[in-house]
C-alpha cells in the first residue's frame, strides 16, 4: 500500500511537471504567435503608406505634367518612373507583409499543437491515475 501510495504521488507529480511544462510552452508559441502578427499588421500598415504616398507622386507628377506642356514628354517619364518605384517599394513591402502574415499562421499552428500536446500529457497523466487508483485497489 505504501508503494502504491509512492507510485500515486509519483505519478501525481509527474501530472502536474508535464502539465505545466506544456503549459508554458504553449504560452511561450502564444507570445510568439502575438509578436509575429503585431509585426505583421506593421508590415500591412507600412505597406498602406507606401500605397498612399504612390498615389500621392502619382497626383503630383499628373499636376506637374499639366502645367508644364513644353515637357510634357519629360513628365510623362517621370511619371512612369516614379509610378514604377512607387509600385515596386509597395509589392516588396506588401511581399514581406505577407511573409510575416506566414510566420504568424506558423507560429499559431505551432500553439495549437503543444496545447494538444499539453491535452495528450493530461490524459495520459489522468489514465496513469486511473491505473494507480486501480492497482490501490487490488493491493488493499
Amino acid at each position: 500500500a505504501e508503494s502504491v501510495d509512492e507510485s500515486e504521488d509519483e505519478a501525481e507529480e509527474s501530472t502536474e511537471s508535464a502539465a505545466e511544462s506544456a503549459a508554458n510552452t504553449a504560452d511561450e508559441s502564444a507570445d510568439e504567435a502575438e509578436e509575429s502578427a503585431e509585426t505583421a499588421d506593421e508590415s500591412v500598415f507600412e505597406a498602406t503608406d507606401l500605397v498612399q504616398m504612390e498615389s500621392t507622386a502619382e497626383d503630383s507628377v499628373e499636376s506637374a505634367a499639366e502645367s508644364v506642356d513644353e515637357s510634357e514628354d519629360e513628365a510623362e517619364e517621370s511619371t512612369e518612373s516614379a509610378a514604377e518605384s512607387a509600385a515596386n517599394t509597395a509589392d516588396e513591402s506588401a511581399d514581406e507583409a505577407e511573409e510575416s502574415a506566414e510566420t504568424a499562421d506558423e507560429s499559431v499552428f505551432e500553439a495549437t499543437d503543444l496545447v494538444q500536446m499539453e491535452s495528450t500529457a493530461e490524459d495520459s497523466v489522468e489514465s496513469t491515475a486511473e491505473s494507480v487508483d486501480e492497482s490501490e485497489d487490488e493491493a488493499e
